[in-house]
């Protein structure tokens, strides 16, 4: 054993910080209205919905990036370091929240948006493929992890189409990157349904 090695605890602690922050700062764009005018009703509520769906990506996230760490007894400096740039764009997801709610509709904040998503989910695909790497046999996955692997790998690709809908429908980027989360919400819930009763039989 070496005297010097990577803490896994604090690794936990200062990614969970992280999120715990991004979470609580998105809501601070939510201004309460001056007026009851319909405009400003309009923009607040707009407002909400953007954090409502930011919070669930970031949520989202959070989920996944707690079941990849529960895997992780010994984190390589390596590993250590996609995290960090892991940890970098989820900061970023606040700033291009405030942008796109400064800016509806708007084919800048749109695609920065879903650039910020894309580069969460490529580091995310990153940090999953380096802990496989690492197992010593693929046979120690089990249909969990590999479902697990299939998730975040179908939301690289998915956060492209992200990107797409910025270029080409910006209007139409928030109620797209809704109804991703639905299907991989649903896709989740089914896969693990099956699981179980795979398992039970």
């Amino acid at each position: 054993m070496h005297m010097f090695e990577n803490s896994k605890s604090r690794l936990d602690a200062i990614s969970d910080g992280v999120f715990a922050v991004v979470l609580t700062l998105m809501v601070l764009d939510i201004k309460v209205p001056k007026t009851l005018t319909m405009a400003d009703l309009y923009a607040t509520g707009f407002s909400v919905v953007i954090y409502f769906i930011s919070f669930a990506v970031v949520g989202q996230y959070w989920t996944f990036h707690q079941e990849l760490l529960h895997t992780v007894t010994q984190p390589s400096t390596n590993f250590l370091v996609l995290n960090f740039f892991y940890l970098v764009f989820i900061c970023l997801v606040p700033f291009a929240t405030s942008f796109i709610g400064d800016h509806p509709g708007s084919r800048i904040s749109a695609t920065l948006f879903a650039i910020i998503i894309f580069m969460v989910d490529l580091f995310q695909f990153i940090l999953f493929r380096s802990v496989i790497g690492e197992q010593p046999k693929k046979e120690n996955l089990n249909a969990h992890d590999w479902e697990e692997y299939r998730a975040v790998s179908l939301m690289v690709l998915v956060a492209v189409v992200y990107i797409l809908v910025g270029l080409l429908l910006p209007k139409w980027i928030l109620v797209v990157i809704a109804l991703g989360l639905g299907a991989r919400t649903l896709n989740n819930t089914i896969g693990r349904r099956l699981q179980r009763q795979s398992k039970a039989k």
